[in-house]
């Protein structure tokens, strides 16, 4: 038996010797990997080409739906990953707001959008786009609910030209409708969130009050072009925000990607209720106010980070400069280009159009004034 064991052992180490170790096997080796090396650098190479292609590609500008489904349903390829986009998309359009939303490369669609408009002599207006993560529960309950409750606030009254009224009470509702996310979550088992970014319009038409939650962004440019930026992004990378985290017991991870205690890409959130819990994410907004009667902005563009993934502010914003007199404002065919540049993700662009509305409104005071 010994003799057998010790037979089968030296046969084992002369095969690796002579076949395993042997000057041609270690130059077959060498050249497998140099080739496969090759092709990842080919293909990289590649998919960079097919990105740079579809970099400008044209959207043609029409209202015919028949058109935008064949674009939705088109095949793109980049490199050996096949992609097709998914046909449910949904658009709204008032006087001054143009919002178009598409599911993109993902199998579930959990964006959002929504907003409250008034007439001329009540010129207050609330926009917002909301971007859910682990499925859509979240999504479908914090629209619903937060603009019903917003919704209420306007007809009483409470959201008038005190900015600081409007982030106490929407601090309010915020805080009252994401504690009732977070009860219906766990009893549910639902382990779903969003984010949210909204601009609150003053009745006087001088302010803008921009409320953050997350990673979504608002971007304004200005009656001379220049780009400014609404917001911060609440990201686990932010300084302030691992430290908040930290303090609160958490930790965070780096894994091509930050992600408070390995799990959230996002630091703020509704819902997310494990975390929410041991207060490792907050749903406190962070607001920004804004002087729109001295900077004149043409427009803001609200969108989800479907398209802050593949487009820079200064890019967003000046595709929407070549494109604001289009029926959409633009926002159609900025979504569709974030999808032909790549980005994996929901994609949910809103444009809310000053320019026109000082327009509008403008006419709208010389045929009141000529009526008395």
């Amino acid at each position: 038996m010994a003799y057998t064991v010790s037979k089968i052992f030296a046969s084992g180490v002369y095969f690796v010797r002579d076949w395993v170790f042997c000057s041609e096997s270690i130059a077959i080796f060498v050249a497998s990997l140099f080739f496969f090396n090759l092709l990842r650098l080919f293909r990289g190479l590649f998919i960079c080409f097919c990105r740079w292609k579809y970099k400008n590609i044209d959207i043609p500008v029409t209202t015919s739906p028949d058109v935008y489904k064949d674009i939705l349903t088109k095949d793109i390829h980049f490199g050996d990953e096949k992609s097709e986009i998914k046909s449910y998309s949904h658009e709204a359009k008032t006087n001054d707001m143009a919002a178009f939303s598409i599911q993109g490369r993902r199998k579930t669609m959990e964006d959002r959008f929504n907003s409250i408009t008034h007439n001329f002599e009540n010129n207050h207006s609330v926009y917002a786009v909301f971007d859910g993560h682990g499925g859509e529960f979240a999504a479908e309950y914090i629209e619903e609910q937060l603009f019903s409750s917003i919704r209420k606030e306007f007809i009483q009254g409470s959201f008038q030209n005190d900015p600081d009224m409007v982030k106490q009470v929407l601090t309010s509702l915020i805080r009252t409708v994401d504690a009732q996310l977070v009860c219906l979550s766990r009893d549910r088992m639902d382990l779903s969130g969003i984010t949210y970014i909204s601009a609150y319009k003053s009745s006087s038409g001088h302010h803008i009050t921009v409320a953050n939650i997350g990673d979504s962004r608002a971007v304004m440019c200005d009656c001379q072009g220049k780009v400014l930026a609404l917001s911060t992004d609440h990201k686990p990378s932010d300084p302030k925000e691992q430290q908040r985290i930290v303090d609160a017991g958490g930790f965070v991870t780096f894994n091509g990607v930050w992600r408070v205690a390995g799990v959230l890409a996002t630091s703020r959130a509704f819902g997310d209720y494990p975390l929410k819990q041991r207060k490792f994410v907050t749903v406190e907004p962070e607001f920004r106010v804004f002087n729109i009667k001295e900077s004149k902005p043409h427009f803001i563009i609200l969108a989800t980070d479907g398209l802050w993934d593949v487009f820079s502010n200064e890019d967003a914003v000046q595709f929407i400069r070549e494109r604001l007199d289009e029926p959409h404002f633009g926002a159609k065919s900025l979504a569709l280009q974030a999808y032909y540049r790549g980005s994996l993700d929901n994609i949910t662009v809103m444009v809310i159009n000053f320019k026109r509305k000082r327009t509008l409104q403008r006419k709208f005071d010389e045929k009141k004034q000529k009526a008395t």
